[in-house]
């Protein structure tokens, strides 16, 4: 895969934050021109990660050791855990409907579930409640819900902040999404926005609201207190978003996250206030032109992550 040296002009702006480190190690390394897209943090501290450039889910057990779990056809967008099993949003951006896969993440057996009713780019993929998911579509501007024992894909929210920015078809809308309490939080990377809504009592979304500016953000995680976690990705940093609106940034490139694309809290006791990220390398944007290795990371926070379940 080439790197992309040059953004458009007319960019929205991303704003660095200052830079306050966590502790951190690298966990593992894939070579330059990997493009690691999203991962799930298992109860069994194994972490599954989707490689988008190899069309596959690579698991890396606890030690660092790096398998195979499943090869696909088409690249995995998208990755969620429920009840035991991966669900994977799999197709090329554009060419049709994406269809939800499931697959068990200890043997890698796995079976097309769903097709993702009209989907154009089905990307960040996460839990709703028990037996659905949300997953949002890159290209149309909306927040799919995803009911996994109908089999049937609604529209949960649509807006036009949530669509690709003008002339920018580089950098996708509507992209990480997460649910925390009554609330979900959705970034829309194109056009730098943080945005959430409150998830009213009868499941449906209440009004879009722009929780922050200027901040370009591929995924994001919850802490349990509320805090937010975001990986900037063509930002190359983990920022903390504090419950109060303070951003800091806890790593960048000297911390091995050039490429930041995801994020997800550890299971396992040893593990249960720590981030693991996963990074590019920097392929959209190398830091100072050089390209490096596609990483796994994990930070000490100091904060145990939000429940996956709900």
């Amino acid at each position: 895969m080439d790197p992309i040296l040059q953004l458009p002009p007319g960019l929205p702006p991303h704003d660095p934050a200052d830079l306050e480190p966590a502790p951190y190690r690298i966990v593992v390394e894939w070579p330059e021109g990997t493009f690691v897209e999203n991962l799930a943090a298992l109860a069994d501290g194994q972490v599954i990660v989707s490689v988008l450039s190899g069309a596959r889910l690579d698991r890396v057990s606890a030690d660092g050791v790096v398998s195979l779990l499943h090869q696909f056809q088409a690249p995995p967008t998208g990755l969620a855990e429920m009840d035991g099993a991966l669900f994977v949003a799999v197709g090329d951006p554009g060419a049709g409907e994406a269809d939800l896969w499931r697959v068990d993440p200890a043997t890698g057996d796995a079976e097309i579930w769903m097709p993702i009713s009209g989907s154009l780019f089905a990307n960040g993929v996460t839990m709703f409640d028990h037996g659905r998911l949300l997953v949002a579509d890159s290209w149309l501007g909306q927040l799919l819900l995803v009911d996994l024992t109908a089999k049937k894909t609604l529209v949960w929210l649509e807006d036009e902040r949530l669509t690709r920015a003008p002339g920018i078809d580089l950098l996708p809308g509507a992209n990480g999404v997460k649910r925390c309490r009554g609330e979900v939080t959705v970034s829309s990377t194109g056009r730098a926005l943080l945005l959430r809504t409150d998830v009213n009592s009868d499941g449906t979304a209440g009004p879009l609201e722009v929780l922050a500016e200027r901040t370009r953000v591929d995924d994001l995680a919850y802490d349990r207190n509320g805090a937010l976690y975001l990986t900037t990705h063509i930002g190359h940093s983990l920022d903390r978003v504090s419950v109060g609106g303070r951003r800091t940034s806890l790593g960048g490139p000297e911390q091995g996250l050039a490429g930041s694309t995801a994020c997800a809290f550890g299971r396992t006791a040893e593990d249960r206030t720590a981030l693991f990220v996963t990074t590019t390398g920097g392929i959209v944007t190398p830091v100072n032109g050089t390209l490096q290795t596609a990483k796994l990371v994990r930070l000490d926070v100091g904060v145990e992550g939000w429940p996956i379940a709900l």
